[in-house]
């Protein structure tokens, strides 16, 4: 059963970004996240507040200003200057997407500039949300409980975008390990 949303269906060509992850963190709590994952959340989205321009009207942002910011230092580096963990990175890409594709399905914006499912990356030639292919990397053993679950990266980033995606439609993630 689909959930109604709070939030009003009208797009509104000025909102800004900084109003945009204001309500998607609000969105967050009222489905029940807990004050730990917002505040996460929050911080993610402080970075690209912050590369893109807080009062940014998100109808200007661009496949390809997104892209820039997925690889900016921002992104990729420590305020040490070291290179972030790959998880790390990730997560920011992430929660900006799903921050735009809240956006696009609450009504908020008309449509979000990339796809909420896929980074989109320097170079990308194909509509918003593409990808630079990637070469697929060597299967690593994931321990989970007594279970050893052999995957590739692109298929725990995937895993992971689908859960993601479930939980910011508020949808309840099914436990796999058994």
């Amino acid at each position: 059963m689909a959930r109604k949303s709070k939030i009003s269906t009208t797009t509104n060509p000025d909102l800004t970004l900084s109003s945009l992850c204001e309500a998607y963190l609000a969105s967050l709590l009222e489905r029940g996240q807990s004050e730990g994952t917002v505040f996460s959340y929050r911080m993610e989205l402080a970075t690209a507040r912050a590369e893109l321009g807080a009062d940014t009207k998100v109808a200007d942002l661009t496949a390809e200003r997104i892209a820039e910011f997925n690889v900016c230092e921002r992104v990729m580096k420590k305020k040490s200057g070291k290179p972030k963990a790959e998880p790390s990175f990730l997560k920011t890409r992430r929660t900006l997407r799903l921050c735009l594709a809240f956006g696009e399905q609450s009504g908020l914006i008309a449509k979000s500039p990339v796809d909420a499912r896929k980074d989109v990356l320097p170079g990308a030639t194909s509509e918003a949300g593409a990808t630079t292919p990637q070469p697929e990397k060597p299967k690593k053993a994931k321990r989970r409980g007594a279970l050893v679950l052999e995957v590739s990266q692109p298929e725990a980033e995937a895993a992971a975008d689908i859960a993601d995606a479930m939980i910011a439609q508020g949808e309840s993630v099914p436990d796999t390990a058994a």
